[in-house]
This record gives C-alpha cells, structure tokens and sequence, in this order.
C-alpha cells in the first residue's frame, strides 16, 4: 500500500491487483467499460480510491494529481489479480456464489468451460460468453449447506458444476451489473495469469500443441491413461483443478524430459 497525505489527513493508495479492495475492484471494472484514455482513467480511479469530496479534490495541484496517478499504472499492465473480490453476489432474489481465492475450489471441469468463454468474449465481444463465463463461475449454494458443511470435506458451498444447467443461469445473468460481470472477467483473467509461473510445463506443452479446447482434450486423456470412456473423463474433469494441473505438470516434464533425452542420444549417434 501506498500512504498519501492530503490536507493533514492520510490515505492508503493500492499498489498492486491484489491490495484492491470489492468495492474498488468493482469501480476500476466499471471504468474498463468507458472508453477513456490512460490518463482519464487513472485519474478517475485515484479520485474513487482516495473517496474525497469535490472541494477537498479541487485543492490538488494537476501535477501532483498526475504523479500519483502513476502510482496506479499497474491497472493498465497485466492483470494478476488473484483475490477474488466478489464472494457471492445477488441478482433478482437469489445469491450466487462464486470460487474462492485463486480458483483453490474449481473443478477443472468448470475451469477448462470458463477458458473457452473467456477466450471467445475476449476475442469477439460477445456478451452473451461473459454471460456464460460467470455462470460456469457463480452457482446457488447446496441445499442445507449449513448443515451439510460439518459432515464433508468438499467445503465448497455452490452446487456441482453442470453443464444443462448453464442456458438459464446464463440468461438470468444477461441484466447483472456489468460491472460485476467485469469484475468476475478480471479476476479470471488474473488467476490464468498466475498458472503458467506455477504450471510451466504443461502452459509450455500447450503453446506448442496450439491454444484450443482440443489441447486440453488431449492432456485429459494423457491423465487418463489414454482412456477415452465417459467415467475416465469424468473422474478427471470433476477433480479440483489444482490437483489434475499438477498431474498434467508432472507428466508434460516427463514427457518433455524423454525428448531431451532422445534428442540428446540421436546428436551423439
């Protein structure tokens, strides 16, 4: 955190993604839907930030303004927010709950869905897969969770992950707030950010295979022993994300550790 003085009193300044706190993870989200220039926008969230009154903003000098603005300029780099800064959220009379902290609780199921929606929003704009992606992400709570919490060891509280059950959430989600929309798109962003300084060895293997849904096909079966049967897929689909990337990491170093050896004894054929 970054400590700002202003007329004698003192105010904290985020220095990175993950210092944000919900309420201005959702501001910066919003700002990302206005088309301002990188200066406007840094502005604009510095002022949000400090929470000033208009009279108290006015007595900044322009130039002391714009240099603390820099100190925001990691709202415009890569996102590594790994936080996430919407918990639950309600929309009409429902509460939806969403994954915690890093994706901890996905299943890679969920996880490799999300991808897809979030590299097609990404790439055509389209609404309707942010949509989509939140409603992967977001699910109601299990019935009697109260309850059942004290009697397992999935502390997940949102329902299973299925995939029938997307189309309604999804167009119940088509009038949320787009800044939470926005909100839960950054913090995936983020997360998928953190996984190939974790995970070297399979993001390596799929940059080389090419970016699309059939290269996680094709890792899922190298983790099912080449098993192709819907049980086989679904027990790895439906296990904790975290768990089937370090599998997958585990073997594409194997993998990539034998071609180095091939490699190595054909030089010296």
């Amino acid at each position: 955190m970054n400590h700002v003085t202003i007329d004698r009193r003192s105010f904290l300044l985020p220095s990175n993604w993950n210092e944000l706190a919900p309420w201005q993870v959702l501001l910066v989200a919003g700002l990302f839907t206005r088309k301002l220039s990188a200066a406007e926008f840094k502005l604009r969230a510095l002022f949000g930030f400090l929470r000033i009154r208009p009279a108290m903003a006015k007595r900044i000098h322009p130039e002391d303004a714009f240099f603390l603005s820099h100190s925001l300029d990691f709202l415009l780099q890569e996102v590594d927010l790994t936080r996430n800064p919407l918990p639950q959220f309600r929309q009409g009379l429902r509460k939806y709950y969403g994954p915690t902290d890093g994706l901890l609780n996905c299943t890679f199921g969920e996880f490799t869905r999300a991808c897809s929606l979030f590299e097609a929003y990404s790439a055509l704009k389209d609404e309707a897969f942010l949509d989509e992606m939140v409603a992967v992400l977001f699910r109601p709570r299990k019935w009697l969770w109260n309850i059942r919490r004290h009697f397992t060891d999935d502390q997940d509280c949102r329902k299973r992950f299925v995939r029938r059950t997307l189309s309604k959430r999804s167009a119940r989600f088509s009038t949320l707030d787009p800044g939470i929309k926005n909100a839960a798109f950054l913090f995936f962003s983020g997360v998928l950010a953190s996984l190939p300084r974790q995970f070297p060895f399979v993001y390596g293997q799929k940059e080389t295979d090419g970016n699309s849904d059939n290269n996680w096909a094709t890792l899922i079966i190298s983790l099912a022993e080449g098993r192709t049967d819907d049980e086989s897929l679904e027990k790895i689909t439906g296990s904790n994300l975290y768990n089937v990337l370090i599998g997958l990491n585990k073997k594409a170093k194997e993998y990539q550790e034998y071609q180095s050896k091939i490699e190595s004894h054909d030089r010296h054929r």
